[in-house]
């Protein structure tokens, strides 16, 4: 079982980290729709042929370049929104490409070898892989210039060079079953009704994100008037290609007539006290579907309660591409079958009207007529027909006195943020994996406003539209501020273990954080830099130093040491980093007056000697002495009291 939700997790993941390409369709298509009709309508008027003639370029251009665009979004969602992951997605597919092209070069009467947008999704998850396992890895100060992230590009450089070996070899008949498939479907009256109901079967798991890019971004290929090759449904369709939307043409009956006609059933059969509040429930989510082809607030009203409706929905959904195709309708979208959808794409549509005449209208009264039985002969428990409790929440409940407030009681549904294992979204889902699931309380986000829930383990998913990827940043920014506050003018700097410092050493603490160098404490914006005194490092506080002598503030490890050693990094065992920074351009120094005591990697303890430094020859020869302190944790809050700056530690006193 763990071994499934492992896998569940990695899917899940993978769909998710898909739609971060896919967003840029929207974009893509307006374009290719806008130039398409300027270029074709208004060939007399040269400049706006030419303004169409640039925008469809601009527009297709993204379509072509799909691969790289996939591998660089897949590296991001990977990453949690790395751009040094994008920019090795980037580097790694490039590599990949052209390794594969010389392979098919050893091979001239054989079909070219093309990944795809495959080859970019497996170029980015690699290069995620790479950043998350070593963009903290340090080699040795000769190569110091590569360490950490910039180590990355280089790594997945080198990953899909032999990636690219290896696919040289295996790809080929991969490739050839992809294409025999995507022939078979797309020559098929049956194909858009697979591709239609195949989406619907898997929307409760969130996994139709992994199952449609094969349809819309790889079967067939298309060269436009101007030598373009376009791959896959979706940029055939919007680069002009004749043959192409069918597959999205099959969704378009139940965006605009099914689902909106199952709500419907759904409002007339609740009862009649709660028909008014049922109604305008429905009637959101209706338009929604309609107008955005988002389908989940209706979906997830019977998809748990009913799952005999959810079966006859995916029957309906293949009826829909079977008639789809009967009646050759091809239309296209970019997001999704909606009313936005196909304005944007009906410069390429055939046969639409038979859409609203006949398919669509026999689409809707199916599901009309299905669910309106189905919910009464079964007595099932749709909307407005459950326990009362379901339905008639109390305002001060259902709407929260805030945005933040609201993602606050979803973070406590879900177990608390020593519950959250990760946490991500989609379009329409808040996606959570936690440590216990016995500890999420499901039944709190109805009343919270997820249209359901559903899970698999640890891995959960809960419905709260448009609204999921907002919330998803809410919930972050709280469990940041909750967890990841350093407070100096309280006790909670806290330390592995007490360890007794160098008695030569001055023992200034405050508040478990051993001040490392004896001097004043000065504000961090008195730093004659703008780096630090702008805090662009993080927040901190400044020293006047009073000796030359640098001693470790808490116990820890030594993340960096500048190769001129006149700085340190450390790395406290909770986390958190501070950098002591030697004088203001001391880097000029080249090492000299600079003695270490410690090296990369080292575990120090509070107290114990780092660094010894000729104070008197730093005065002479750097920009100033002063030394900043610096809290480099990007998403540290730092609260330094007033306190804190008035306190003497000139002398070697123990501070209380």
């Amino acid at each position: 079982m763990k071994f499934l939700d492992k896998i569940f997790t990695l899917l899940q993941k993978v769909g998710q980290s898909l739609m971060i390409p896919v967003s840029v369709l929207p974009a893509a298509g307006l374009l290719v729709a806008m130039g398409r009709i300027l270029k074709d309508n208004f060939i007399e008027i040269s400049i706006i042929k030419n303004l169409g003639e640039i925008l469809f370029s601009g527009g297709i251009s993204i379509f072509e370049q799909l691969p790289v665009i996939f591998a660089m979004g897949v590296a991001v969602g990977f990453s949690q929104g790395a751009g040094v992951a994008a920019l090795s997605a980037a580097v790694g597919y490039f590599t990949l490409f052209n390794v594969l092209k010389v392979i098919s070069g050893f091979s001239p009467g054989e079909l070219a070898i093309n990944t795809g947008v495959f080859g970019g999704i497996a170029t980015g998850s690699l290069a995620a892989y790479l950043y998350n396992r070593f963009h903290e890895t340090q080699l040795n100060p000769i190569f110091g210039f590569f360490s950490g992230k910039r180590l990355i590009p280089i790594l997945s450089a080198g990953s899909c060079l032999i990636l690219g070996l290896a696919l040289g070899v295996t790809w080929p008949p991969i490739q050839h079953g992809i294409q025999h498939f995507g022939h078979e479907v797309m020559t098929s009256d049956w194909g858009p009704g697979l591709y239609a109901a195949g989406k619907r079967l898997l929307i409760p798991l969130g996994l139709h994100h992994v199952y449609y890019p094969p349809f819309l971004f790889e079967f067939g290929e298309y060269t436009n008037s101007a030598g373009q090759i376009l791959r896959g449904e979706s940029a055939r369709y919007f680069g002009g290609d004749p043959a192409a939307g069918k597959f999205m043409a099959s969704e378009f009956p139940i965006m605009l007539f099914g689902l909106p006609m199952a709500a419907l059933a759904m409002v007339l059969r609740a009862p009649s006290e709660k028909r008014k509040l049922v109604g305008g429930v429905m009637l959101s989510a209706a338009l929604t579907s309609i107008i955005t082809g988002i389908t989940e607030p209706i979906e997830f009203a019977f998809i748990f309660v009913a799952p005999i409706l959810f079966v006859v929905h995916v029957i309906l959904a293949f009826l829909s591409g079977i008639l789809t195709s009967q009646f050759d309708i091809h239309l296209g979208y970019t997001f999704s079958a909606s009313l936005i959808d196909f304005i944007v794409g009906f410069f390429n549509q055939k046969n639409s009207l038979s859409l609203w005449l006949i398919v669509g209208p026999l689409i809707g009264l199916t599901y009309f007529g299905t669910f309106y039985f189905l919910i009464g002969l079964f007595n099932l428990k749709t909307i407005g027909r459950e326990i009362v409790e379901n339905i008639t929440q109390p305002p001060e409940k259902r709407e929260s006195n805030s945005q933040n407030e609201k993602a606050r009681q979803i973070l406590l549904a879900l177990g608390g943020k020593e519950n959250i294992d990760s946490i991500d979204a989609c379009i329409t889902r808040l996606r959570v994996t936690v440590k216990q699931a016995s500890l999420v309380k499901k039944d709190n986000f109805k009343s919270l406003g997820a249209a359901g829930t559903m899970n698999t383990g640890n891995n959960f998913q809960i419905v709260f539209g448009v609204q999921s990827d907002k919330i998803k940043e809410e919930i972050k920014s709280i469990i940041r501020l909750d967890s990841s506050t350093v407070d100096l003018s309280k006790s909670n700097l806290k330390d592995s273990k007490e360890i007794e410092p160098d008695k030569s050493l001055s023992t200034n603490e405050y508040n478990g954080f051993l001040i490392p160098i004896q001097g004043d404490i000065l504000h961090i914006n008195q730093t004659p830099d703008e780096t630090f005194a702008e805090k662009v490092l993080g927040e901190g506080f400044l020293i006047d130093p009073s000796v030359g002598l640098i001693q470790a503030p808490f116990d820890g490890e030594v993340m960096h040491l500048f190769p001129t050693n006149h700085a340190i990094i450390l790395k406290r065992t909770d986390g958190m980093e501070a950098l002591i920074h030697i004088g203001i351009d001391t880097v000029k120094m080249k090492g000299e007056g600079f003695t270490p005591f410690v090296s990369i990697g080292d575990a120090v303890h509070k107290g114990q000697k780092l660094i010894e430094f000729d104070l008197a020859l730093v005065k002479q020869k750097a920009k100033s002495h002063l030394t900043p302190i610096v809290f480099t944790n990007p998403e540290l809050v730092v609260h330094l009291p007033n306190e804190f700056y008035k306190i003497d530690i000139s002398n070697n006193t123990h501070l209380k």
